[in-house]
């Protein structure tokens, strides 16, 4: 998770006129330490303990039980939308990845400084990009919702027939970074 460095980006913009937000929608690998949230007290709790952990400096709001802005904003674990103030969505992300979003979010903020005098007109784009997660990490956090976080997502591995380390140093999409390796190994940190 992104967290920290979400945050160190979020202080890095704050005086560009960038707002960032941390939108806690649903549990997503919910087991006995965390469970699905039933009522919002529930999820008041399971949000607290999340903060307690991670240290999220942003403002953290939390969606309704139905999961509202979740479904509005792409139903995804770990998504990251750059919205204008317009509404204008001039990035969205399926994963979060601090290095993106700078690159996004300059970008966004050139736009808006230039778009008069160089007669820019916005388009939509979609790309694919790569990351890698910290696995020992990952499986910590699944841990810590109990072993049947642990199990399903084991399950979902032998499901899907995942592997998840590489054949060879030379398989896999170079950009940004790799599959294998994370950000700040590939150098795009």
């Amino acid at each position: 998770m992104a967290t920290g460095s979400m945050d160190d980006l979020a202080d890095r913009f704050a005086s560009r006129a960038v707002r960032s937000v941390f939108i806690y929608t649903r549990e997503a690998h919910p087991a006995e330490s965390c469970r699905h949230h039933r009522s919002m007290d529930d999820k008041r709790r399971n949000a607290r303990a999340f903060l307690d952990h991670s240290k999220v400096r942003r403002q953290i709001l939390l969606d309704d039980l139905e999961g509202t802005a979740h479904r509005a904003y792409g139903s995804l674990p770990n998504m990251t939308w750059i919205v204008g103030r317009g509404g204008m969505i001039h990035y969205k992300s399926a994963w979060t990845s601090e290095a993106d979003v700078a690159g996004a979010l300059e970008g966004v903020l050139d736009f808006q400084a230039n778009r008069a005098k160089r007669q820019w007109v916005a388009f939509y784009s979609e790309r694919s990009a790569w990351s890698t997660r910290d696995m020992n990490l990952f499986k910590a956090g699944l841990e810590r919702n109990g072993p049947q976080a642990l199990a399903d997502y084991q399950r979902m591995l032998e499901a899907n027939k995942a592997a998840r380390t590489a054949p060879s140093e030379d398989v896999g999409p170079r950009i940004p970074g790799n599959y294998y390796k994370t950000e700040g190994e590939s150098g795009n940190s």
